[in-house]
């Protein structure tokens, strides 16, 4: 199995992370990947210095994804079969050393109180099978994100070597976006504490 020793979002070996800071106040308290039949997994543990519901609203805000992570190139929301369920495109820019390409994924993305399940749809997907979890819990002012995620590619990757680096994406990707999330459900929390002050000028 191969090993890592920093981790961070998307896509073997058991790897474990210390507690360490990113930009802003974001903390990541646990972080796991490992490899194992073809399926990457990862596990991860944040501490958002945001409140629940500007996090939440972030997150739901799909067709701003591209600018939460860089790997996305587009994303939209295809339709809404139900009240609380979307179904999401996604294309993405995966990279593994000197292999690059496209990566279309389509998902059904439940919405639940701070809370979401996305499952990918293999036939409308480069992926085989996939699932994100995302859990928000309110602590002391802060969020507390439990995020899994775990996919399997239904195209080839260089053995060994790339998939150490699909985990560094996977890594990075993940900090980034989290990282993101921050500034931007911070960004929210200060519009609508300002909010009554404007409309009294």
């Amino acid at each position: 199995m191969n090993r890592v020793i920093q981790i961070g979002v998307w896509l073997g070996g058991l790897a474990l992370a210390p507690l360490w800071s990113c930009a802003q106040a974001m903390e990541i308290q646990r972080a796991e990947t490992h490899y194992e039949n073809g399926v990457y997994k990862l596990e991860m543990h944040v501490t958002i210095d945001a409140q629940v519901q500007d996090v939440q609203s972030v997150l739901r805000n799909y067709h701003e994804y591209p600018q939460l992570d860089g790997r996305i190139l587009e994303a939209r929301e295809l339709e809404r079969p139900a009240p609380a369920v979307v179904m999401l495109f996604t294309r993405l820019r995966a990279c593994f050393g000197p292999f690059c390409r496209n990566v279309q994924r389509v998902e059904r993305v439940e919405e639940r109180p701070n809370e979401l399940l996305a499952t990918v749809v293999p036939e409308r997907s480069d992926l085989k099978v996939g699932s994100t979890h995302t859990q928000m819990a309110a602590v002391n002012g802060h969020t507390e994100v439990t995020y899994n995620t775990q996919m399997s590619p239904d195209f080839w990757i260089p053995p060994l070597v790339g998939r150490r680096l699909m985990l560094r994406t996977l890594r990075d990707a993940t900090t980034a976006l989290f990282t993101q999330v921050e500034v931007r459900a911070r960004a929210r929390e200060t519009a609508t504490a300002n909010l009554p002050a404007a409309g009294m000028q």
